[in-house]
This record gives structure tokens, C-alpha cells and sequence, in this order.
């Protein structure tokens, strides 16, 4: 198999490795656009399909619509799983196309219902990290968490992006959502487009397809397998934080919403939150590149957890404060955004580090199937408190369960740094 992925990769040439690169940023870009911009306008998407109704039944409202998209992550289980079945580029394709026609049924929306339905569609395709499998696959050993890392840096683009839409769409005098989806709508298509015709499908894949025990695994050997390796335990326990993580943050989603219902900070000033925001998540991101090789993952995945609900105290408390509102949430929300990337990246980095290549794809997918489980729960519960005590205290409730990350991770999952790939059994 080795030599198969080594003879395929001679015989590509550089131009177009790197047009292989650049073309990954520019998923990523509509990724990151697509990933964060419904959490961008809830309470303007509340406004105008439930106006004059309380703050808190329509944050309990959200909540559950939020539990009902969340499941919709549930088939990004399928969407990684297939990655392995038919191919890395048609899916990337496909995962791309889908983003831009839940958009666009979004921006077509006339109720609320209508928006929920092709957000829950949206919710299918983003952040499955088949991109990441591109990456990784194409590129050589002693470069991959290279240029694994130039492609996320890119994709910071899309956040800027999608602070600049907010920047132009929606103001304090006439705020219009609907703009907010027409990014991924005119870029999405043509992309999948350019996909499909220009790339080509990966060494790894070509030699995986002749992999005759491999396919003659069912569906549910496939499932099965993920947990016959032998760091079973640690990914079994992975999986728990994983549930952990999903439940816990809730204000990913509403951070927007409880910051308008407070209306201490103008729609203005939480365009200028988004936009200084984006750039924390380079911290995050250079700071698990360059220690995670350090120092370790485990180190890091402590740091994350323990940081996410002070943060989230802060800017929570802060907002309330009449005279420094805005400095305040500025301070913890930056925290809030690096903690919360970092730990989501550590998480990640530890799953592909603990799976078998023939496996990969599918132990991802099951990670975020168990992400998105826990995302639902978390959404679920949150619509029952927050009638009774407000969004504010709600998220401060749920995310303290990143504290309990700690000691099932110091106690059951294996550190990872320096493993190689190769020898995982």
C-alpha cells in the first residue's frame, strides 16, 4: 500500500500539490463561513418571526429548534463514513454543494419552521473534516501538520468574511439576516463545481480499493472495528468528552442572543465582538501546533477545559455591566473562543491519533456522531432551564461539564504525542 501512495505521489507535480492546498483553504474558508454564521443572528431571526414575544420562551424556543438542527450533525457521521466508500473527492463535492443550497433555502425562508428545516440540512454538511483527510493523505509525512495548519489559517478568512457581511447587513437601523447567506450560495456552487472536474482522488484512497479484507466488511463491520483496535479504551473515553464537549456549549449558538436580550451592547459593537474575536482563534491554533508537540495533547486538553467556563463567567457577568459592558465580554468572549477552538482541535487531533488508517474515516465520523448526540441533550435540557432561570445562567450551568474532561482524561485516555500513524493497530 505504501509503495502504491508513494508511486501515485511521484508522479504528481508540485503546481499541483499546491493548487491541491489552495483549493483546501477555500473549502475551509466557506467551511468557517458556514459554520458561524447562523450563530451570528438569532435574535434578528427571532425579531422577525416571533416579534413582541418574551425573551425567554423565544430563547427556549431556539434552544429546542437548536436540539432539533443539532441532529442533523448526526449525518456527518455518514457523510465521513462514505468518505471511505466512495471516495475523498466526490464527497468534498458534495459536502460543499450541500452548504450552498441549505443557504439558499434559508435566505427563501418565510417562518420559522421553513428556517429550522434547511438549517437542520446545513447542519449535514459542515465541519465534516474531509478536508482534513485530503490534507493529510496527499501530503508527506514530515509536512502534514504543516500544511494541515496553513489551511486552517486560511479559513480564518471565512470568519473575517462573515464579520464583514455582518458589517454590511446587519445594523442598528435596518438589519437584514438574509444577506448573511448569500456567501455561500454564489461561492459554494461553483466550487463543488471545480472539485469534482480538477481534483483527484487521493494515493491512500486509489490503495484502499484494493484492499479486499477491507471491503468485505458489512456496515456494521465497519462500526465494529472502530472499537477492536487496541487503543479502544482511550477512544471509547474520547467519545465520552466528546459527549461532554457537545453538551456543554450551548453559547456557541446563542452567545449573539443573550447579548442582545441583555442590550447593553448595540448590534454595531457586536459586529466589532465578532470581528476582534476571530483572531484569538490564531492562539488557539498556534498554541496547540506548537506545544501540542511539546508538551503533549493532554497538557493542553486540561488547559482548554478548565479555561471554558471561566471565560464564559466573565463575559456572562460582564454584559450586565452598564458602563463596561463591552470590555468585559470582549475580554472573556476572546478566552471563550480560544479555549473553545483549542480544545475542539485537541480533541480531534487525539481521535486521528488513535485510529488505524483503514479505520480513520470512520472513527472520526463516530466522534462526531457522539458530539452531536451530546449537542442535542445539552440543547434539549438548556430549553427546560433557561424558562426558569434565563440564557445567561444556563450557559453558565452546562459548561461546567468541560471540568469533568479533565479526570477522564488524565485517568483514561493515552497520550499521543509522537505516536506513528503507521504502527496503530
Amino acid at each position: 500500500m505504501t509503495e502504491t501512495k508513494n508511486d501515485t505521489q511521484s508522479m504528481r507535480s508540485k503546481s499541483y500539490f499546491r493548487y491541491l492546498i489552495f483549493v483546501l483553504m477555500l473549502v475551509q474558508i466557506l467551511d468557517t463561513y458556514s459554520t458561524l454564521y447562523p450563530g451570528s443572528i438569532p435574535s434578528l431571526i427571532v425579531a422577525e418571526f416571533y416579534p413582541g414575544v418574551p425573551d425567554n420562551i423565544t430563547s427556549s424556543i431556539v434552544a429546542t429548534a437548536g436540539s432539533i438542527i443539532s441532529i442533523g450533525m448526526y449525518f456527518l457521521f455518514f457523510n465521513q463514513y462514505l468518505v471511505d466508500k466512495v471516495g475523498r473527492k466526490r464527497m468534498l463535492a458534495i459536502t460543499i454543494l450541500g452548504m450552498s443550497i441549505a443557504s439558499l433555502g434559508m435566505f427563501l425562508s418565510v417562518n420559522y419552521v421553513m428556517y429550522v428545516a434547511f438549517q437542520f440540512f446545513l447542519y449535514f454538511f459542515f465541519m465534516s473534516d474531509i478536508w482534513l483527510i485530503y490534507a493529510n493523505e496527499e501530503s508527506k509525512q514530515s509536512k502534514r501538520a504543516l500544511n494541515t495548519n496553513i489551511i486552517l489559517m486560511a479559513g480564518l478568512l471565512g470568519a473575517i468574511i462573515m464579520v464583514i457581511f455582518r458589517f454590511i447587513f446587519i445594523t442598528d437601523v435596518n438589519p437584514n439576516w438574509r444577506g448573511m447567506t448569500l456567501f455561500p450560495m454564489i461561492f459554494g456552487i461553483p466550487l463543488s463545481i471545480v472539485i469534482y472536474f480538477t481534483l483527484k482522488e487521493t494515493a491512500e484512497f486509489q490503495s484502499m480499493k484494493e484492499d479486499t479484507e477491507r471491503h468485505s466488511r458489512s456496515f456494521f463491520g465497519d462500526i465494529k472495528s472502530v472499537f477492536k483496535t487496541e487503543n479502544k479504551k482511550s477512544f471509547i473515553f474520547l467519545l465520552f468528552i466528546s459527549f461532554l464537549f457537545g453538551f456543554s456549549n450551548l453559547f456557541i449558538g446563542l452567545f449573539e442572543k443573550y447579548i442582545a436580550d441583555v442590550g447593553s451592547i448595540p448590534q454595531s459593537q457586536i459586529n466589532i465582538l465578532f470581528f476582534m474575536t476571530i483572531f484569538t482563534v490564531m492562539i488557539a491554533y498556534l498554541t496547540n501546533g506548537i506545544l501540542g508537540d511539546r508538551i503533549g495533547r493532554k497538557p493542553l486538553l486540561y488547559l482548554w477545559s478548565f479555561l471554558l467556563p471561566i471565560s464564559v463567567i466573565i463575559w456572562v457577568l460582564g454584559a450586565t455591566n452598564t458602563s463596561n459592558a463591552f470590555i468585559i465580554v470582549l475580554f472573556g468572549y476572546a478566552i471563550s473562543h480560544i479555549s473553545y477552538w483549542g480544545l475542539w482541535g485537541i480533541i480531534r487531533l487525539i481521535a486521528v491519533e488513535l485510529m488505524p488508517t483503514d479505520r480513520r474515516g470512520t472513527g472520526i465520523g463516530v466522534r462526531s456522531l457522539i458530539g452531536a448526540v451530546g449537542s442535542t441533550s445539552g440543547l434539549l435540557i438548556s430549553s427546560i432551564i433557561v424558562l426558569e432561570l434565563g440564557l445567561g445562567i444556563t450557559f453558565i450551568i452546562l459548561v461546567f461539564g468541560n471540568l469533568l474532561i479533565i479526570p477522564l482524561g488524565f485517568l483514561f485516555v493515552k497520550e499521543t504525542k509522537g505516536i506513528d500513524l503507521a504502527e496503530i493497530k
